[in-house]
């Protein structure tokens, strides 16, 4: 097993993102908030670091980011929060239960 640092990252929207990430894998080292881009429009984006191994087998989680004071989905599990960006957003990244699950 090939355990390594791995890089993600969710745009923020209404939607949420699968990811596949390393079975096994640790919960996030870090979290950050960037953009898409450059300029005032470029899109936000939440990165994350985690730890696992892609040699194996890999799970989907479902990931969605919420500014705060938004409305969570039941069953939401947080993962992480960014610090407060250039525009004074703070990003919030969440697992979401399983949307093909409905």
């Amino acid at each position: 097993m090939a355990r390594r640092m791995l890089r993600y990252q969710v745009v923020v929207g209404d939607r949420p993102k699968r990811i596949e990430i390393g079975e096994g894998w640790l919960s996030p080292a870090r979290v950050e908030a960037s953009r898409l881009g450059v300029g005032p429009n470029a899109q936000h984006i939440v990165e994350f670091w985690a730890e696992g191994d892609l040699d194996g087998p890999v799970v989907g989680v479902w990931l969605q980011v919420f500014g705060t004071g938004h409305p969570l989905p039941e069953g939401a599990r947080w993962w992480g929060t960014t610090a407060r960006t250039e525009d004074g957003f703070v990003w919030h990244l969440y697992e979401v239960p399983n949307e093909e699950q409905g």
